[in-house]
């Protein structure tokens, strides 16, 4: 059968291997690897602007990400009892050996935790990280494109779909399950979706919409809700239609990641809502990223956060009540002063 348009993928999952160790370096471990250095320099860069301590910050991000890929490799084991490998197989770190919504989880869990400790605003953070999580997503996807894993459903006529090599996930899948469409003499897959770059389109789109929540927030969480609920729609309604491992239909044409999708948007939505309307009346709690205890003092420098000139208005502000309170202070400690010589002089005639 002929299929034009579509492309073969060379998937080289093992790239090489270090010479006198034996380590086998996997092209999603590697790519994976540069995504958390991405994401690790823009978390300190953007946390930087919002007046955030590079230390603290920079250990949360270590932590979490250290505690969330444990979490997701475990949590992928255990769904899976019979397939627990050994030694140091339990820390293998492949597309489709990972539960990436356990590891989020956990991620976030641990360095929401850190930064409270530290007296942190978490929610600061996770504005930060949020942008920097998708940059580092995008990446990420990249890697799993060379590994041929969370490949897309059988399209024999779409102009751009590719092609997988023998050996890879989707070949094997395609050669046990689809005995009526291979051919015994096949040397590349069926043509699939490509859905890693469909996953890398939608992580851009929420990555941009971070970036420009960033230049117009006017409360703390608004950059992380508004980036994460950008990113669930565009996975579970542009990419998770044409994923070959996506769920069947649970209610109506939906599927039941979608419809979790839905109420996670849903409930983010009502959330910034909130979170708004008490901005309203208390904005001071609710601009972090304009400094506060917690910000070094080389970053308080007095001018406005990029993006958010209102800083310098604000000060004004509060030093123009400060001299308002310091001079009626005075007027009062004056009025005591005079009573009290008056007093003295009354005493002294008597």
């Amino acid at each position: 059968m002929s299929h034009r348009g579509d492309t073969a993928i060379a998937v080289r999952p093992h790239l090489f291997t270090l010479p006198g160790l034996g380590w086998e370096i996997q092209g999603y471990g590697l790519m994976l690897a540069l995504a958390l250095l991405l994401a690790w320099g823009l978390t300190l860069s953007w946390g930087r602007r919002d007046r955030l301590p590079s230390g603290p910050l920079g250990t949360a991000f270590v932590l979490a990400t250290g505690f969330g890929l444990m979490g997701a490799r475990f949590g992928w084991l255990l769904q899976r009892p019979g397939e627990t490998g050994a030694g140091i197989e339990l820390f293998a770190l492949r597309s489709d050996e990972l539960a990436p919504f356990v590891g989020v989880t956990v991620a976030a869990v641990v360095g929401g935790l850190y930064l409270t400790r530290r007296r942190i605003p978490a929610v600061a953070g996770f504005d930060v990280a949020a942008p920097a999580f998708m940059a580092a997503l995008m990446v990420e996807r990249l890697g799993a494109l060379m590994a041929g894993t969370d490949y897309g459903r059988v399209a024999p006529e779409l102009p751009w779909a590719i092609r997988f090599p023998p050996g890879s996930p989707a070949f094997l899948e395609h050669q046990r399950t689809l005995t009526g469409m291979f051919p015994v003499d096949a040397t590349q897959s069926l043509p699939v979706h490509p859905t890693q770059l469909y996953g890398l389109l939608v992580a851009g789109a929420a990555l941009g919409v971070g970036l420009w929540l960033r230049k117009r927030r006017t409360y703390s969480g608004q950059v992380v809700l508004g980036t994460l609920t950008a990113y669930l729609l565009g996975r579970s309604f542009f990419e998770e239609w044409f994923r070959a491992d996506a769920a069947g239909e649970s209610l109506g044409p939906f599927s039941s990641g979608q419809v979790a999708a839905i109420v996670l948007a849903v409930s983010m939505v009502v959330i910034m809502r909130a979170r708004a309307a008490l901005a309203v009346h208390r904005p001071a709690e609710f601009r972090p990223w304009e400094g506060g205890r917690w910000t070094p003092a080389e970053l308080q420098d007095g001018r406005p956060s990029p993006g958010n000139p209102g800083r310098s208005a604000a000060r004004s502000h509060t030093g123009s009540q400060r001299s308002l309170t310091s001079g009626a202070s005075r007027r009062r400690k004056s009025k005591a002063k005079n009573k009290g010589k008056r007093g003295k002089k009354r005493r002294k005639k008597k």
